[in-house]
């Protein structure tokens, strides 16, 4: 792939033929509007162009101060080719401006925020997913081990202990499939950051694999399903119960919609006539 900036059209050589620019979005006889090679989006106007104020000022620049507030959204984890999509929203909404195309503007700008928007939600919700899927592949591993070479870990953890360890598998088993059924549901935004997330989906398998050994105690102890314990079924009853207690994972708290919560306070409680709409977990 050739990474070699892009030359100015012929039209507008001799205009603008000194900026370097990484990735061309725009450019007229009275404005040139591209990535550098941060990937930022830049601007220049003419003298000329300067000298003749736009018909609405403030229109103009309550848009080219949007775009600045919208080119800053989290981005961490889109692809170069994303981001360069995204920018171009952004570049296409100035160039609107630039015209003096106001309305036209201001709708791009919203195109572009909802595009980062998805796209962010996108990368949160594979985060997410990756995390617990790890997580619980790692505890499904570790209770095939167990089964394998049971007769050891019998000698080790004694019968009890054996079937509180299965039960913790079940349990972690229960919350992916309990994750996975809400996964269309899930709001997060990536501005919380990868680790964040990764720590979310692992805890959801960890909060599974407890609940599925508190459920197994209970089974154990008959302070539930007492008359289902009685006879052979005990590892089967303890097994099921465990996997349907993990799955009740879903009442656990997101961390990550406490943080989007929280960083949506912050970010708006300055503003008045703006408000940031968290939708958290289900």
């Amino acid at each position: 792939m050739d990474d070699s900036p892009p030359k100015i059209r012929g039209d507008y050589n001799h205009i603008w033929g000194h900026i370097q620019t990484h990735f061309l979005i725009r450019v007229t006889e009275s404005y040139i509007i591209f990535l550098d090679k941060d990937e930022d989006i830049e601007w220049q106007t003419t003298v000329a162009y300067d000298q003749q104020p736009p018909p609405d000022e403030k229109k103009h620049n309550s848009i080219l101060s949007d775009e600045a507030v919208i080119e800053c959204s989290p981005s961490s984890g889109l692809s170069i080719e994303t981001k360069r999509q995204f920018k171009r929203l952004l570049g296409e909404a100035l160039a609107c401006s630039f015209e003096h195309d106001y309305q036209n503007a201001r709708r791009l700008l919203r195109e572009a925020e909802s595009f980062i928007r998805a796209r962010s939600e996108e990368t949160s919700r594979r985060w997410y997913l990756s995390a617990s899927a790890v997580m619980a592949a790692a505890m499904i591993v570790i209770g095939i081990l167990i089964w394998i070479f049971r007769e050891y870990f019998v000698v080790l953890l004694t019968v009890d202990g054996l079937r509180l360890s299965l039960a913790a598998v079940a349990g972690s088993a229960g919350a992916l499939l309990s994750v996975i059924w809400r996964s269309g549901k899930l709001k997060f935004d990536c501005s919380a950051g990868r680790e964040l997330h990764y720590l979310e989906g692992a805890s959801r398998i960890w909060a599974g694999g407890l609940s599925g050994i508190l459920a197994a105690l209970a089974v154990k102890s008959e302070f539930i399903l007492a008359p289902l314990t009685r006879g052979e079924n005990t590892p089967t009853v303890i097994l099921l119960t465990a996997f349907a207690a993990g799955a009740g994972e879903r009442l656990a708290t997101s961390i990550i919609s406490k943080f989007d919560t929280t960083h949506s306070f912050t970010a708006t409680s300055g503003k008045s006539g703006d408000q940031k709409v968290v939708v958290t977990d289900e």
